[in-house]
């Protein structure tokens, strides 16, 4: 499964809908408990996105510059219980957003005005989820503009990719801690579809593509770690996660309340994308442990700083095939 696709999606359903809840006595008894969380609708996260190491992979032999003009960061909203759309049972419902706007700029002579395109790329996913099952539907669209010889171009295209996976078993794994190491098995059937136009023109369709796939990821929590935030320090469970045969890697790093208070995505040993949480509204979020929080002298209004993030981007960011 390609990386962004794990990061947007993955992340999503891992930290709005699985985001485990965490006691703590002290550093050696640090445990983060795998039950169910209690959410609200309407409660979210949103977290800033570092895609620095992500952008610079886009630079090829064409492509001299890719700058980044803005980043919305990804919003993650509880959307309430509903199996309406699946006819399953207790189902869950995570929301996804996220805007990034890019300047590409191409070697000299490429023949397009001032060599530069402008990128414009929007994602957003709605997961749900039962015990066993999940069905994440994620609708990436692309616009571009840019001049040849004086004549405006704008280029759309959009993929929306359907994803339903299936648990190979329940989890019966009430806490973690540091040491602990564990694998999860699934199925997973992908049905994408494609389509593509010119200045408002009908549109293109690409054929549609039906993969299945069976994934293996295996997990390590590996030690105790302090992740700071602004002027805050957060005692944190750094986790390991990588899919067997892969060469994408993700560190999770959770506070006492179960969320992730950072991620940092990995392709081929080069760091990908650091996700930090900026801000989050969650009405019955378990009460933190002040011995968890080293110095707290940053408190947004209206609740305490407390950060995470989520899973990688290269697959649904790179969908585009670096068109």
């Amino acid at each position: 499964m390609n990386m962004d696709k794990q990061i947007l999606v993955g992340f999503a359903i891992f930290l709005i809908l699985l985001a485990p809840l965490a006691s703590s006595e002290s550093d050696e008894e640090f445990a983060v408990d795998y039950s169910k969380p209690e959410m609200t609708t309407g409660d979210y996260f949103l977290y800033e996105l570092d895609m620095t190491g992500l952008v610079n992979t886009m630079e090829i032999e064409e492509i001299e510059e890719v700058r980044e003009n803005s980043n919305s960061g990804m919003r993650l909203e509880y959307g309430g219980d509903s199996c309406l759309q699946t006819n399953w049972s207790d189902c869950r419902i995570g929301l996804m957003n996220w805007d990034l706007n890019l300047t590409m700029v191409f070697s000299n002579g490429s023949g397009i005005d001032n060599d530069q395109i402008i990128m414009l790329r929007n994602t957003e996913s709605t997961n749900v989820f039962s015990e066993m099952k999940s069905e994440d539907t994620t609708v990436l669209t692309i616009d571009m503009w840019y001049t040849i010889d004086g004549e405006a171009y704008h280029e759309e295209m959009m993929m929306t990719e359907v994803s339903i996976t299936t648990k190979a078993e329940k989890s019966t794994r009430e806490f973690v801690i540091a040491g602990d190491t564990w694998t999860t098995g699934k199925s997973v059937e992908t049905i994408t579809n494609e389509k593509w136009r010119m200045n408002g023109e009908p549109w293109e369709y690409e054929d549609e593509i039906i993969e299945n796939e069976s994934i293996t990821t295996n997990y390590n929590a590996e030690n105790i770690s302090n992740v700071y935030i602004k002027n805050t320090s957060y005692q944190t469970l750094k986790i390991k996660s990588q899919e067997l045969g892969s060469d994408e890697m993700k560190y999770d790093y959770l506070t006492d309340s179960g969320m992730s208070v950072k991620r940092e995505s990995y392709k081929n040993g080069s760091l990908q994308m650091i996700a930090t949480l900026a801000d989050y509204s969650w009405t019955n979020e378990p009460t933190k442990t002040s011995d968890n929080i080293a110095n707290l002298d940053d408190e947004m209004p209206g609740f305490t700083l407390v950060s995470a993030l989520l899973a990688s981007m290269s697959a649904i960011f790179f969908v585009s095939r670096n068109e």
